[in-house]
Protein backbone atom coordinates (compact mmCIF):
# COMPACT_ATOMS: atom_id res chain seq x y z
CA UNK A 1 0.00 0.00 0.00
CA UNK A 2 2.70 2.08 1.02
CA UNK A 3 3.91 1.91 -2.32
CA UNK A 4 0.98 3.00 -4.03
CA UNK A 5 1.20 6.37 -3.01
CA UNK A 6 4.76 6.39 -3.31
CA UNK A 7 4.42 5.99 -6.91
CA UNK A 8 1.89 8.30 -7.22
CA UNK A 9 4.29 10.95 -5.75
CA UNK A 10 7.28 9.58 -7.99
CA UNK A 11 3.93 10.33 -10.55
CA UNK A 12 4.04 14.17 -10.12
CA UNK A 13 7.32 14.32 -10.30
CA UNK A 14 7.33 12.72 -13.70
CA UNK A 15 9.17 10.35 -12.87
CA UNK A 16 8.57 7.12 -15.87
CA UNK A 17 7.65 4.12 -14.44
CA UNK A 18 6.42 2.10 -17.91
CA UNK A 19 4.14 5.09 -18.54
CA UNK A 20 1.70 4.64 -21.10
CA UNK A 21 -0.39 8.12 -22.74
CA UNK A 22 -3.84 7.58 -22.43
CA UNK A 23 -6.63 9.45 -23.70
CA UNK A 24 -7.92 11.79 -20.11
CA UNK A 25 -11.62 10.83 -20.95
CA UNK A 26 -11.19 7.15 -21.30
CA UNK A 27 -9.13 7.35 -18.27
CA UNK A 28 -11.79 8.52 -16.62
CA UNK A 29 -14.56 6.89 -17.57
CA UNK A 30 -12.71 3.55 -16.98
CA UNK A 31 -12.24 4.53 -13.55
CA UNK A 32 -15.49 5.52 -12.81
CA UNK A 33 -14.42 9.55 -12.30
CA UNK A 34 -15.21 12.95 -12.59
CA UNK A 35 -13.14 15.75 -11.95
CA UNK A 36 -12.44 19.32 -13.56
CA UNK A 37 -9.31 19.90 -14.37
CA UNK A 38 -8.08 23.60 -15.35
CA UNK A 39 -6.50 22.69 -18.22
CA UNK A 40 -6.96 19.96 -20.62
CA UNK A 41 -4.99 16.86 -18.23
CA UNK A 42 -2.74 14.30 -19.32
CA UNK A 43 -3.45 10.90 -18.55
CA UNK A 44 -1.21 7.73 -18.56
CA UNK A 45 -1.09 3.98 -16.85
CA UNK A 46 1.88 3.09 -15.05
CA UNK A 47 3.17 -0.42 -14.29
CA UNK A 48 5.63 -0.48 -11.03
CA UNK A 49 5.46 -3.37 -8.22
CA UNK A 50 2.80 -5.28 -9.74
CA UNK A 51 0.21 -2.58 -9.69
CA UNK A 52 -1.17 -0.79 -12.55
CA UNK A 53 -1.86 3.08 -11.61
CA UNK A 54 -4.01 5.51 -13.38
CA UNK A 55 -2.91 9.01 -13.53
CA UNK A 56 -4.48 12.15 -14.88
CA UNK A 57 -3.07 15.58 -14.30
CA UNK A 58 -2.72 18.55 -15.45
CA UNK A 59 0.31 21.40 -14.86
CA UNK A 60 0.21 24.28 -12.64
CA UNK A 61 2.02 27.32 -13.38
CA UNK A 62 4.44 25.59 -16.30
CA UNK A 63 5.12 22.67 -14.06
CA UNK A 64 5.68 24.46 -10.69
CA UNK A 65 2.55 22.35 -9.21
CA UNK A 66 -0.24 20.68 -10.66
CA UNK A 67 -3.38 18.87 -10.24
CA UNK A 68 -3.72 15.05 -10.30
CA UNK A 69 -6.17 12.31 -9.92
CA UNK A 70 -4.75 8.52 -9.41
CA UNK A 71 -6.22 5.08 -9.02
CA UNK A 72 -5.35 1.72 -8.89
CA UNK A 73 -7.02 -1.78 -8.01
CA UNK A 74 -5.43 -3.14 -4.90
CA UNK A 75 -4.72 -7.14 -4.95
CA UNK A 76 -7.27 -8.91 -2.72
CA UNK A 77 -3.78 -10.23 -0.85
CA UNK A 78 -3.65 -6.71 0.49
CA UNK A 79 -7.46 -6.10 1.79
CA UNK A 80 -7.99 -9.57 3.74
CA UNK A 81 -6.64 -8.54 6.71
CA UNK A 82 -6.09 -4.40 7.26
CA UNK A 83 -9.60 -2.49 7.65
CA UNK A 84 -10.06 0.77 5.19
CA UNK A 85 -8.84 3.04 7.83
CA UNK A 86 -5.62 0.81 8.00
CA UNK A 87 -5.20 0.76 4.24
CA UNK A 88 -5.55 4.57 4.29
CA UNK A 89 -3.24 5.16 7.16
CA UNK A 90 -0.74 3.09 5.35
CA UNK A 91 -0.92 5.42 2.90
CA UNK A 92 -0.30 8.54 4.99
CA UNK A 93 2.93 6.64 6.26
CA UNK A 94 4.20 5.83 2.88
CA UNK A 95 3.86 9.88 2.19
CA UNK A 96 5.53 10.27 5.51
CA UNK A 97 8.60 7.75 5.03
CA UNK A 98 9.14 7.13 1.08
CA UNK A 99 8.93 10.63 -0.08
CA UNK A 100 10.04 12.72 2.74
CA UNK A 101 6.95 14.61 3.50
CA UNK A 102 5.97 16.26 6.72
CA UNK A 103 2.28 15.44 6.88
CA UNK A 104 0.64 18.52 8.01
CA UNK A 105 -3.01 17.01 8.30
CA UNK A 106 -4.12 13.28 8.14
CA UNK A 107 -7.84 13.20 9.26
CA UNK A 108 -9.96 10.17 8.90
CA UNK A 109 -13.19 11.05 7.18
CA UNK A 110 -16.13 9.97 4.80
CA UNK A 111 -16.41 10.70 0.78
CA UNK A 112 -19.97 11.42 -1.00
CA UNK A 113 -23.57 10.40 0.10
CA UNK A 114 -21.85 6.67 0.02
CA UNK A 115 -19.79 7.53 2.85
CA UNK A 116 -16.96 5.63 1.44
CA UNK A 117 -13.75 5.55 4.12
CA UNK A 118 -11.64 8.51 2.90
CA UNK A 119 -8.74 10.02 4.51
CA UNK A 120 -7.97 13.81 3.77
CA UNK A 121 -4.32 14.88 4.40
CA UNK A 122 -1.88 18.08 3.67
CA UNK A 123 1.67 17.79 3.67
CA UNK A 124 5.30 19.76 3.00
CA UNK A 125 8.34 18.08 1.09
CA UNK A 126 10.82 18.32 4.22
CA UNK A 127 14.05 19.68 1.90
CA UNK A 128 11.33 21.42 -0.29
CA UNK A 129 10.26 24.58 2.12
CA UNK A 130 8.03 25.95 -0.13
CA UNK A 131 6.66 22.61 -1.75
CA UNK A 132 3.50 21.25 -0.74
CA UNK A 133 0.52 19.15 -1.35
CA UNK A 134 -3.19 18.49 -0.38
CA UNK A 135 -6.08 15.53 -0.90
CA UNK A 136 -8.07 13.18 -0.24
CA UNK A 137 -7.33 9.73 -0.43
CA UNK A 138 -10.76 7.56 -0.95
CA UNK A 139 -11.09 3.82 -0.63
CA UNK A 140 -14.19 2.24 -3.25
CA UNK A 141 -14.05 -1.69 -2.72
CA UNK A 142 -10.19 -2.72 -3.59
CA UNK A 143 -9.85 0.55 -5.90
CA UNK A 144 -8.21 3.34 -4.36
CA UNK A 145 -8.35 7.04 -5.38
CA UNK A 146 -5.66 9.64 -4.61
CA UNK A 147 -7.04 13.47 -5.58
CA UNK A 148 -3.76 15.56 -5.10
CA UNK A 149 -3.18 19.21 -5.93
CA UNK A 150 0.81 20.05 -5.55
CA UNK A 151 3.31 23.28 -5.46
CA UNK A 152 4.13 26.11 -3.95
CA UNK A 153 2.17 26.76 -0.56
CA UNK A 154 0.51 29.89 -1.60
CA UNK A 155 -1.25 27.62 -4.92
CA UNK A 156 -2.09 24.67 -2.78
CA UNK A 157 -3.49 26.62 0.59
CA UNK A 158 -4.97 29.53 -0.73
CA UNK A 159 -5.77 29.35 -4.28
CA UNK A 160 -9.74 28.94 -5.71
CA UNK A 161 -8.50 27.10 -8.27
CA UNK A 162 -6.93 24.13 -5.54
CA UNK A 163 -9.87 24.18 -4.12
CA UNK A 164 -12.40 24.02 -7.02
CA UNK A 165 -10.28 20.98 -8.44
CA UNK A 166 -10.28 19.12 -4.95
CA UNK A 167 -13.96 19.76 -4.70
CA UNK A 168 -14.74 18.61 -8.11
CA UNK A 169 -13.66 14.98 -7.89
CA UNK A 170 -16.70 12.71 -7.96
CA UNK A 171 -16.88 8.95 -8.00
CA UNK A 172 -19.51 7.48 -10.54
CA UNK A 173 -21.34 4.38 -10.35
Amino acid sequence: MRTLVTLAMLAMGGTPLCAQPQNPTELMKAGKFTAKFPSQPRAETRTAGGLTIHVAFAEYDKGKGGYMVVYSDLPADKLKAPTPAQILESGVRGLKENFRAKITESTATEFSDKKYPARTISAEKEDMPDWSMRGTLVLVGNRLYQVYVYGPKDFVTGSSEAKDFLESFAIME
